[in-house]
């Protein structure tokens, strides 16, 4: 292309609003339409991108769809209100000089098909490119000397704060230290996610828009929890006054208040370890019945799981390892397994089902938890230098040695877990057996279906042995139960 364009030209407009800028889109719009008008261009298309980083990637952005419009001959011309809202490095200029289009702004038409004019707009896109990495470097050293001191570094309001990240945001920061109970008892990222979702919390962002609820001018709705999300808030150790930046902890405190306090500080390591334990099972859709993954198929030993039931709509269970071992109706073994747990406990010597009295100093387990593991990982690392003097039969008996004083940590732990597990549902009632029973059993229902099935996990074995055909009566030998007693 060369020469003057003339009258009528196909014109698209570029706006960019950087995520520190405010009122720049309205301003680029009156700019630029008063220069397409100016030189009678017709103006085809419009591509904002707003609230976009001058340091971010360009791959989704509107500035993607100018490039394939202006290589599709759709625009003559590019008008932009400065080259550094169109262009912020040279590879910028390289994508649109191989679409010939033209470029406009308030200082003038910039030809790329001529060596003038390459020039021109290399020289002004480096200098974009130069201020973008100057702000990002004083950015960084800034961010840096904030962490040093314990001060928040930018980023969105986090979950439990106000906006300023140091003032808590109370009912926020009690549904965190909730969250961080209900896993610490056995309850799971889901049932957690769940309630806060139920209580009208959201994450803070709003969910992504397709593209035909784009164009039907739907506003975007704010994001519900997840697993992932929940995950994310529970190891975060901002909730307990720790800063990290860039992946460290820093030394300074930080400065504000943290959300686990006084009894509850110990909570963040013992659900950090739940959490980050490697045999922890991954989640997979969440178990309906009580005795999913828990009982035990009499046949071959395999977990039992939700399966169709031989009466449509009626739930079932059926051997995880064959269907054809059983097939059974749900309520009436959750009924009878729940009956057993809410008697057991009742019973005046219920207490026994607790862990032993010896005090149990949870937070320096979990530190020597930790040191082990990281030893572990350590061994593993020299073991697998190619000019480690470390043999495998030294490596066997290091892991043996350490994995064996990790067991011992376990269980001391498990015992302090049961106490939180089952410590609500001892010692309720009074003086007779029915009205004990009553109390027990109105906690036990108001438990969600996680913690009752942890509850079953800790004190039953529970098998599933086959009923035969056409057996429509419940018969209580067909569910065995053991019980685990604290060690």
């Amino acid at each position: 292309m060369s020469g003057a364009l003339k009258a009528g030209a196909k014109a698209g407009l570029y706006w960019r609003q950087s995520v520190d800028e405010k009122d720049g889109i309205e301003r680029q719009r009156k700019k630029t339409r008063m220069m397409a008008k100016a030189r009678e261009y017709v103006v085809v298309a419009t591509y904002e991108d707003n609230a976009t980083s001058a340091s971010k990637g360009r791959g989704t952005a509107k500035w993607a769809q100018l490039l394939d419009d202006a290589a599709a001959n759709r625009i003559d011309v590019v008008i932009a209100v400065d080259v550094d809202r169109l262009l912020r490095s040279i590879t910028d200029l390289a994508d649109l000089m191989r679409t010939g289009v033209r470029v406009l702004t308030v200082d003038g038409e910039i030809d790329l098909t001529s060596a003038d004019g390459e020039l021109r707009a290399t020289m002004l896109a480096a200098v974009a490119r130069f201020e973008v990495r100057r702000k990002s470097e004083r950015q960084k050293r800034a961010n840096e000397q904030r962490a040093a001191k314990g001060l928040r570094v930018g980023g969105r309001r986090p979950f439990g704060y106000e906006k300023d990240g140091v003032t808590l945001r109370r009912a926020e920061a009690d549904a965190i230290v909730q969250g961080y109970r209900m896993i610490a008892r056995g309850e799971s990222l889901g049932s957690v996610a769940r309630a806060w979702n139920e209580a009208g919390f959201t994450t803070g962002q709003n969910k992504r828009l397709s593209k035909a609820e784009k164009e039907a001018g739907e506003a975007p709705a704010p994001s519900p929890w997840t697993r992932s999300g929940v995950r994310d808030v529970m190891l975060n150790r901002r909730n307990i006054g720790q800063l990290v930046y860039l992946g460290e902890v820093q030394s300074a405190p930080a400065q504000w208040e943290p959300i686990l306090q006084g009894d509850d500080a110990d909570l963040f390591e013992q659900v950090q370890s739940i959490l980050l334990d490697p045999g922890r099972r991954r989640p997979g859709r969440n178990p309906v019945g009580l005795l999913t993954g828990v009982a035990l198929c009499g046949v071959c030993g395999a977990t039992v799981h939700a399966g169709g039931s031989a009466r449509r709509g009626v739930r079932g269970y059926r051997c995880s390892g064959s269907t054809g071992h059983f097939a059974r109706m749900a309520e009436p073994v959750e009924d009878y397994v729940s009956r057993i747990v809410v008697r057991r406990l009742a019973r005046k010597d219920a207490i026994r089902l607790l862990s032993p009295s010896k005090s149990v100093d949870a937070r320096k387990l979990r530190a020597e938890e930790r040191r082990l593991r990281e030893r572990l990982d350590a061994l593993a690392a020299e073991f697998a230098k190619p000019d480690s003097a470390l043999t495998a039969s030294q490596l066997g008996i290091a892991s043996k040695g350490i994995k064996d004083q990790l067991a011992a940590i376990q269980a001391e732990l498990s015992d302090a877990g049961r106490v939180d597990l089952l410590g609500e549902l001892v010692g309720l009632g009074g003086d007779t057996a029915q009205s004990r029973e009553a109390a027990v059993r109105a906690v036990w229902e108001a438990l969600s279906v996680e913690r009752q099935r942890e509850v079953v996990r800790e004190l039953l074995t529970v098998t599933l042995h086959p009923v035969g055909r056409g057996v429509r009566t419940f018969r209580p030998d067909t569910v065995g139960i053991e019980w685990v007693e604290a060690k």
